[in-house]
């Protein structure tokens, strides 16, 4: 993994991007591998600041196609976030990764559901992947305040 290490929530979110959490290990397996190629490549879309104009591209476009097009382009979109922040916390262990991974899988499940049963869901999809950001970012914040580390690890390492 390519992802440069800073030491603040601040420089994550800004233009420098980057992961807050130790190291990742070296991979192991092809497994392994394929993770770190896929946050590699995801991540110039999804972390810093680049994030901001990726999301502000998918949702223009998104009210643009209407509601079965932008649902399912709405859905592409969360599931290649929620991939990454999984990737990164089998990788990283980032303990907002945890929330957010499983919370934007679950909304890309959400807008499928809405496709199938015919209900417009774009606002109320933008607005709970809002709240998982800011509860998954609010999670590693205690986690670092308790534990003082943002890697969720369960063990005493």
């Amino acid at each position: 993994m390519r992802q440069q290490r800073v030491d603040s929530w601040w420089q994550q979110w800004t233009c420098v991007g980057g992961a807050c959490a130790p190291p990742a290990t070296p991979p192991r397996n092809r497994f392994e591998h394929l993770l770190d190629r896929y946050v590699d490549i995801a991540a110039p879309f999804i972390r810093g600041c680049s994030a901001f104009v990726t999301v502000a591209v998918v949702a223009a476009v998104s009210f643009a196609l209407g509601s079965t097009g932008g649902l399912l382009l709405e859905s592409g979109f969360f599931l290649a976030a929620g991939a990454y922040c999984l990737a990164n916390f089998l990788r990283c262990r980032e303990a907002h990764c945890v929330v957010t991974g499983l919370g934007w899988s679950a909304l890309a499940l959400a807008g499928l559901g809405g496709v199938l049963a015919g209900r417009d869901l774009r606002s109320r999809e933008w607005i709970a992947f809002l709240l998982v950001a800011l509860l998954g970012h609010l999670f590693e914040a205690v986690w670092r305040g308790v534990r003082g580390t943002n890697a969720l690890r369960l063990g005493r390492d």
